[in-house]
Protein backbone atom coordinates (compact mmCIF):
# COMPACT_ATOMS: atom_id res chain seq x y z
CA UNK A 1 0.00 0.00 0.00
CA UNK A 2 1.57 3.50 -0.61
CA UNK A 3 1.06 6.80 1.56
CA UNK A 4 -0.87 8.88 -1.29
CA UNK A 5 -4.66 8.72 0.36
CA UNK A 6 -7.04 7.01 -2.01
CA UNK A 7 -10.77 7.91 -2.48
CA UNK A 8 -11.75 5.08 -0.34
CA UNK A 9 -14.36 5.65 2.74
CA UNK A 10 -13.77 3.47 5.41
CA UNK A 11 -16.33 2.87 8.68
CA UNK A 12 -15.00 0.72 11.22
CA UNK A 13 -18.02 -0.64 13.66
CA UNK A 14 -16.38 -1.78 16.82
CA UNK A 15 -16.88 -0.98 20.37
CA UNK A 16 -13.30 -1.62 21.32
CA UNK A 17 -11.21 1.34 22.16
CA UNK A 18 -8.02 0.07 21.47
CA UNK A 19 -8.70 -1.58 18.24
CA UNK A 20 -10.38 1.73 17.13
CA UNK A 21 -6.98 3.98 17.94
CA UNK A 22 -4.78 1.43 15.93
CA UNK A 23 -6.66 0.73 13.34
CA UNK A 24 -7.60 5.16 12.91
CA UNK A 25 -3.41 5.50 13.15
CA UNK A 26 -3.03 2.75 10.54
CA UNK A 27 -5.85 3.90 8.29
CA UNK A 28 -6.65 7.34 8.21
CA UNK A 29 -3.15 8.54 6.22
CA UNK A 30 -4.26 6.07 3.86
CA UNK A 31 -7.88 6.76 2.75
CA UNK A 32 -10.33 9.71 2.15
CA UNK A 33 -12.61 9.38 5.01
CA UNK A 34 -12.41 7.16 8.11
CA UNK A 35 -15.51 6.98 10.45
CA UNK A 36 -15.59 4.90 13.91
CA UNK A 37 -19.93 3.70 15.16
CA UNK A 38 -20.05 2.01 18.09
CA UNK A 39 -23.94 1.42 17.30
CA UNK A 40 -26.32 -0.46 14.04
CA UNK A 41 -27.96 3.15 14.15
CA UNK A 42 -24.25 5.31 14.01
CA UNK A 43 -23.75 2.84 10.84
CA UNK A 44 -26.70 3.13 9.04
CA UNK A 45 -26.57 7.15 9.28
CA UNK A 46 -22.89 7.32 7.36
CA UNK A 47 -24.39 4.43 5.14
CA UNK A 48 -27.41 6.40 4.32
CA UNK A 49 -25.30 10.08 3.98
CA UNK A 50 -21.81 8.65 2.81
CA UNK A 51 -20.63 6.85 -0.31
CA UNK A 52 -19.12 4.51 1.97
CA UNK A 53 -16.50 1.87 0.12
CA UNK A 54 -15.90 -0.26 3.38
CA UNK A 55 -16.79 -1.63 6.42
CA UNK A 56 -14.25 -3.16 9.17
CA UNK A 57 -16.36 -5.23 12.00
CA UNK A 58 -15.98 -7.21 14.76
CA UNK A 59 -19.52 -8.30 14.30
CA UNK A 60 -19.15 -10.17 17.71
CA UNK A 61 -18.58 -7.26 19.71
CA UNK A 62 -21.05 -5.09 17.77
CA UNK A 63 -24.69 -4.66 18.49
CA UNK A 64 -25.72 -7.16 15.70
CA UNK A 65 -28.04 -8.90 16.97
CA UNK A 66 -26.98 -12.18 14.72
CA UNK A 67 -24.43 -12.53 11.79
CA UNK A 68 -27.75 -12.30 9.49
CA UNK A 69 -28.24 -8.74 9.77
CA UNK A 70 -24.68 -8.03 8.64
CA UNK A 71 -26.15 -10.06 6.09
CA UNK A 72 -28.82 -7.71 5.82
CA UNK A 73 -26.40 -5.01 5.88
CA UNK A 74 -24.25 -6.06 3.10
CA UNK A 75 -27.64 -6.97 0.87
CA UNK A 76 -28.81 -3.65 1.01
CA UNK A 77 -25.64 -1.45 0.80
CA UNK A 78 -24.05 -3.97 -2.62
CA UNK A 79 -21.60 -1.26 -3.45
CA UNK A 80 -20.48 -1.64 0.20
CA UNK A 81 -17.34 -4.06 1.05
CA UNK A 82 -16.85 -5.41 4.20
CA UNK A 83 -13.99 -7.02 6.52
CA UNK A 84 -14.39 -9.15 9.64
CA UNK A 85 -11.91 -8.05 11.93
CA UNK A 86 -12.49 -10.37 15.28
CA UNK A 87 -10.92 -11.32 18.13
CA UNK A 88 -11.60 -15.07 17.82
CA UNK A 89 -13.70 -16.72 15.67
CA UNK A 90 -15.04 -20.83 14.61
CA UNK A 91 -15.23 -23.00 11.61
CA UNK A 92 -19.14 -22.47 11.85
CA UNK A 93 -19.12 -18.90 12.38
CA UNK A 94 -16.56 -18.93 9.58
CA UNK A 95 -19.63 -21.04 7.69
CA UNK A 96 -21.90 -18.80 8.44
CA UNK A 97 -20.62 -15.55 7.30
CA UNK A 98 -19.65 -17.22 3.94
CA UNK A 99 -23.22 -18.22 3.56
CA UNK A 100 -23.92 -14.59 3.42
CA UNK A 101 -21.04 -13.20 1.19
CA UNK A 102 -18.52 -12.39 3.11
CA UNK A 103 -14.80 -13.78 2.38
CA UNK A 104 -12.59 -11.63 4.20
CA UNK A 105 -11.59 -12.40 7.28
CA UNK A 106 -8.45 -11.46 9.70
CA UNK A 107 -7.87 -11.77 13.72
CA UNK A 108 -6.83 -9.03 15.51
CA UNK A 109 -3.53 -10.96 16.82
CA UNK A 110 -3.04 -11.33 12.85
CA UNK A 111 -0.46 -9.02 11.59
CA UNK A 112 -0.54 -6.09 9.53
CA UNK A 113 -0.23 -6.70 6.62
CA UNK A 114 -3.35 -9.55 6.78
CA UNK A 115 -5.51 -6.28 7.70
CA UNK A 116 -3.69 -4.15 4.81
CA UNK A 117 -4.17 -7.79 2.36
CA UNK A 118 -7.24 -8.39 3.44
CA UNK A 119 -8.58 -4.83 2.67
CA UNK A 120 -7.01 -4.91 -0.83
CA UNK A 121 -8.61 -7.99 -1.92
CA UNK A 122 -11.80 -7.06 -0.62
CA UNK A 123 -11.49 -3.92 -2.51
CA UNK A 124 -10.79 -6.36 -5.33
CA UNK A 125 -14.05 -8.43 -4.96
CA UNK A 126 -11.78 -11.42 -3.54
CA UNK A 127 -11.59 -13.75 -0.91
CA UNK A 128 -9.09 -13.40 1.74
CA UNK A 129 -8.38 -15.15 4.82
CA UNK A 130 -5.63 -14.53 6.87
CA UNK A 131 -3.07 -17.73 8.01
CA UNK A 132 -4.64 -18.23 11.36
CA UNK A 133 -8.36 -18.06 9.88
CA UNK A 134 -7.32 -20.78 7.26
CA UNK A 135 -5.72 -23.09 9.67
CA UNK A 136 -9.24 -22.71 11.72
CA UNK A 137 -10.92 -23.15 8.42
CA UNK A 138 -9.54 -26.49 7.02
CA UNK A 139 -8.60 -28.13 10.04
CA UNK A 140 -11.16 -31.25 9.51
CA UNK A 141 -11.13 -31.75 13.71
CA UNK A 142 -12.43 -28.40 14.10
CA UNK A 143 -14.56 -26.96 16.95
CA UNK A 144 -17.73 -28.26 15.60
CA UNK A 145 -19.34 -27.94 19.21
CA UNK A 146 -20.24 -23.88 19.08
CA UNK A 147 -23.91 -23.62 19.92
CA UNK A 148 -23.40 -19.60 19.66
CA UNK A 149 -24.93 -19.23 16.01
CA UNK A 150 -28.62 -21.00 17.34
CA UNK A 151 -31.37 -18.81 18.84
CA UNK A 152 -32.31 -19.73 22.50
CA UNK A 153 -35.68 -21.26 21.00
CA UNK A 154 -33.82 -22.91 19.18
CA UNK A 155 -31.47 -24.13 21.90
CA UNK A 156 -34.93 -24.99 23.54
CA UNK A 157 -35.88 -27.20 20.83
CA UNK A 158 -32.97 -28.55 20.10
CA UNK A 159 -32.89 -30.36 24.29
CA UNK A 160 -36.68 -31.20 23.54
CA UNK A 161 -35.67 -33.49 20.53
CA UNK A 162 -32.54 -34.52 22.09
CA UNK A 163 -35.08 -35.46 25.08
CA UNK A 164 -37.27 -37.49 22.89
CA UNK A 165 -40.27 -35.37 21.76
CA UNK A 166 -41.50 -35.78 18.76
CA UNK A 167 -42.33 -32.55 16.66
CA UNK A 168 -46.21 -32.09 17.47
CA UNK A 169 -45.00 -32.79 20.97
CA UNK A 170 -42.93 -30.01 20.51
CA UNK A 171 -45.36 -27.72 19.04
CA UNK A 172 -47.88 -28.80 21.59
CA UNK A 173 -45.45 -27.45 24.68
CA UNK A 174 -44.39 -24.42 23.10
CA UNK A 175 -47.57 -23.11 22.10
CA UNK A 176 -46.65 -23.17 18.35
CA UNK A 177 -47.71 -24.60 15.24
CA UNK A 178 -46.64 -27.85 13.87
CA UNK A 179 -45.30 -26.00 10.84
CA UNK A 180 -43.20 -23.44 13.06
CA UNK A 181 -41.34 -26.76 14.63
CA UNK A 182 -40.23 -27.99 11.31
CA UNK A 183 -38.80 -24.96 10.18
CA UNK A 184 -37.12 -24.34 13.42
CA UNK A 185 -35.55 -28.01 12.86
CA UNK A 186 -34.59 -27.11 9.57
CA UNK A 187 -32.86 -24.27 10.56
CA UNK A 188 -31.23 -25.78 13.40
CA UNK A 189 -29.89 -28.71 10.68
CA UNK A 190 -28.67 -26.33 8.50
CA UNK A 191 -26.79 -24.34 10.47
CA UNK A 192 -24.85 -26.95 12.57
CA UNK A 193 -24.20 -28.80 9.39
CA UNK A 194 -26.15 -31.90 10.59
CA UNK A 195 -28.25 -34.48 8.84
CA UNK A 196 -30.04 -36.84 11.47
CA UNK A 197 -31.07 -36.54 15.30
CA UNK A 198 -28.34 -38.93 16.38
CA UNK A 199 -25.75 -36.65 14.59
CA UNK A 200 -27.64 -33.37 16.26
CA UNK A 201 -27.86 -35.29 19.69
CA UNK A 202 -23.77 -35.47 19.55
CA UNK A 203 -23.39 -32.14 18.75
CA UNK A 204 -25.44 -31.55 21.49
CA UNK A 205 -23.81 -33.31 24.27
CA UNK A 206 -19.86 -31.37 22.37
CA UNK A 207 -21.75 -28.16 23.07
CA UNK A 208 -22.92 -29.46 27.08
CA UNK A 209 -26.52 -28.37 25.99
CA UNK A 210 -27.71 -31.60 27.29
CA UNK A 211 -26.22 -33.78 29.70
CA UNK A 212 -24.98 -37.26 27.66
CA UNK A 213 -26.16 -39.16 30.85
CA UNK A 214 -29.84 -38.26 29.75
CA UNK A 215 -31.58 -38.25 26.22
CA UNK A 216 -33.52 -40.19 23.98
CA UNK A 217 -33.31 -40.77 20.31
Amino acid sequence: MTNTKRNISVVLADTQFLTNEALRAMLTPLYRAFYTVSTKAGLQQYLQQESISLIITDHSLFDFDSISELGDVRKNHPETSVVVLTNSITHLKIKELNDIGIKNIVLKTDDREDIFQAIEMVLKGKKYYSGDVLDILLKKDGPLEDATILTTSEIEIVRMISSGLSTKEIAVKKHISFHTVMTHRKNIFRKLGVSSSPELLMYAIKAGLIDNIEYHI
